[in-house]
Formats: C-alpha cells, structure tokens, sequence
C-alpha cells in the first residue's frame, strides 16, 4: 500500500523544517508552512541558496505566537498582531505580491545573524499571492506551489546511485511517500490523502539548496546531489527535477500512515539519460581568465566553482542553469556544457553549467 511518510511545514521560508503526524490544509498550503519569510528592504525574498546559515534557524508557531531561534544568539518571540497593518510589496520568483513587516527587534535579530539589513515578513490572514499557472489559487511564500511530494523510493534509488550521503531532508518536501515504486509519481495527476484531494501540477525544478548539508549548514561535494541528478533528471532543456509540486482543491487534515489513492493519472515527462562511462577522464590544466584576471583551471570542474576556489564572486540563486544569473560572454576558448540550457548566443554561457576544454577568456555582461 502507497502511504503517508513524513509530513513537514517550514514555518519560516529557507529554515529548518518541523516534522508533524498530521496537518491541515488550509489556503496557501499547510496551516504554518512558509507564512513567514526574510526579505531585503525592498521586499526581494532571500533563501538559503544565498546565505545558507539560514539553515540553522528553527520556530515554532503556537496560535498566534511565534517562537525562534539559533545557535549564535539568544532565541526570540513575537506575536502575529505585532507585524505592521500596511501591506508592503513583496517578491518571490517574480510573483508580486504584498505582505507585512516585523518589528524593529525582530527585523535587527535576523539583520545580526545575517550580517545584513532584512526584514522578516508574514502573508497575513488574507493572502493576496497567487501562484503563476493557477490565479485561483493561494500560496504562501514557498518557491511556486502550496505542496511538495516527495516519494521515498525515488530518494533512495538518487542514494544509490550518488557518492554522498543524502538526507531527504534536503529537498524540503510537505509529504513525503513510500511504498511505491521509484519515480512511480511522475504518471500521477490527481490522488488523494486522507479526506483531501491533489493535483499534480509539474516536477520540481531542484537548485543549489539540494546541495546543502541540513546539519552543517555546508554544501556537499562536487555540487551533490544535482550532479548525479543530471545524468537522469534533466529534460532538454537541462532543467532537473525531483518530486511534484501540487495544489489541494479541499481543506482537510492529512495524516501520517494515511493512504494514497491515485484517482487519475498522465503520462510521465521524459529525461535525458546520460550516465557517465565508468573510465574517468584525464584532467587537464588550463588558464581561465576572468575579467582581466588569469587563474589555473582544469576540464573536470565547471566556471563557477572554479572561480569560487580563487575568490572571484559571481552572482547565482539555483547553479542548476535555471535562475541565469551567473551569465558571462566567452571571449574566447571551448567549454562543454552540463545542459543544453547553458549555452546561449552571442557567446553567452552559465558558468555554473559549462566546464573549459582548454584556455578561455570570459567577460562580465555589461548593463
């Protein structure tokens, strides 16, 4: 039988996660889950794919009280009603939206910890955001959609076939499924748990937040698990995915050990298989030189990593070709690409997906 594993809420968007026996559905997803969320000033959404101490933070949410803490500092508390009544311009992905403002304290507790000025920010009572596909719809600040699956024999066929030591607790699923098949998920549309019903709406694009340790807050090895991902879950336009985001079209309660129903199903998304040989290939030195300045490289690890080991910065939110923001020119050189995905024209690369051949100059975009 196809059941219930773990349930999750993340009471504030890019923490720690808290596991539950049962939750309700309510508009926006799960009662608590990301109805909090730091933000810049201005309202832009800041993640753990940025500043990954995020990790570290834990909460708890009792009615209207909310309790936080981490481990460099003392713990606070606020109440709901102490946010601001004015309903600021917020932004996750693109998704405008408003919501409303800590106050001071509680803003300074996460500017402290983050070594930065933020905001903490609450959706409110009455949500006003919409997710893109569906404008019917309610969310929260999670990345896209109310609901993430996640099915067991899938991470442990990923655990099988990856070098490093997974927690499914990386991939920051609501409900997480066993006794399916692997990848049996990828053919469902619409099933049912407990008294509630769910569409599947797309696979989960996956990013750099994957690669992060939940203990230590520290990224795995050689960008794990996205590279063994990539080798069978990548479609062509090398995005690559794992679990299914979902909507609820009922409120409910859902529990641990409940069982799921398939009531429709779809035909399952196709993904490139690229397994790698079994012989390594020999690694070869280069030179990459970046904005003027010539650092050695090799063929075995991409841009961007190697451009981190030299303490040269370049902007990224996913280092799965997906957010584009670690776009360069290549001036000059070969480089072979992770995805179709990170090769563009006018010699535009991502340099998060794209590994030197040889010699190459690259430049910086100018705006």
């Amino acid at each position: 039988m196809i059941s219930v594993n773990q349930l999750y809420i993340y009471p504030i968007k890019s923490i720690q996660g808290i596991e539950l026996t049962k939750a309700n559905t309510v508009d926006g997803g799960f009662e608590y889950d990301r109805i909090l969320m730091i933000s810049e000033p201005d309202g832009t959404f800041i993640t753990a794919r940025q500043y990954p101490q995020l990790l570290k933070l834990s909460a708890t949410i009792i009615g209207s009280e909310v309790h936080i803490s981490h481990p460099s500092t003392t713990p606070i508390s606020l109440n709901l009603d102490e946010f601001s009544s004015l309903q600021e311009p917020t932004e996750v992905w693109g998704n405008h939206f408003t919501s409303q403002i800590a106050p001071i304290r509680v803003n300074q507790f996460f500017s402290h910890i983050l070594q930065k000025d933020v905001q903490l920010r609450w959706v409110g009572y009455q949500l006003s955001r919409r997710t893109k596909r569906y404008p019917e719809v309610p969310v929260s600040f999670a990345d896209g959609y109310p609901y993430l699956l996640l099915n067991k024999a899938s991470f442990d066929y990923l655990q099988h076939q990856c070098p490093e030591k997974l927690d499914i607790r990386q991939f920051r699923g609501n409900i997480i499924i066993h006794g399916a098949l692997p990848f049996a998920e990828d053919g469902w549309k619409t099933i049912k748990i407990g008294e509630v019903i769910f569409d599947i709406v797309k696979p989960c694009t996956r990013c750099v937040l994957t690669t992060m340790d939940v203990n230590s807050a520290k990224p795995l090895a050689n960008n794990e698990p996205l590279k063994t991902l990539r080798y069978f879950r990548a479609d062509e336009q090398g995005q690559i995915n794992f679990g299914m985001n979902m909507i609820a079209r009922n409120h409910g309660t859902i529990s641990v050990h409940d069982k799921i129903e398939i009531l429709e199903r779809q035909i399952a998304k196709n993904y490139i298989k690229t397994f790698p040989p079994e012989t390594k290939r020999e690694t070869q030195l280069c030179t990459i030189t970046f904005e003027g300045k010539t650092i050695k490289g090799n063929n075995k690890q991409t841009i961007l990593e190697q451009l981190e080991q030299h303490k040269i910065a370049l902007p990224y939110s996913c280092r799965s070709a997906v957010c584009g923001r670690c776009l360069v020119i290549l001036r000059k050189g070969e480089i072979s690409a992770l995805t179709q995905s990170a090769v563009k024209r006018n010699n535009r690369i991502l340099a998060c997906s794209c590994v030197p051949k040889g010699d190459i100059i690259l430049e910086l975009i100018k705006k």
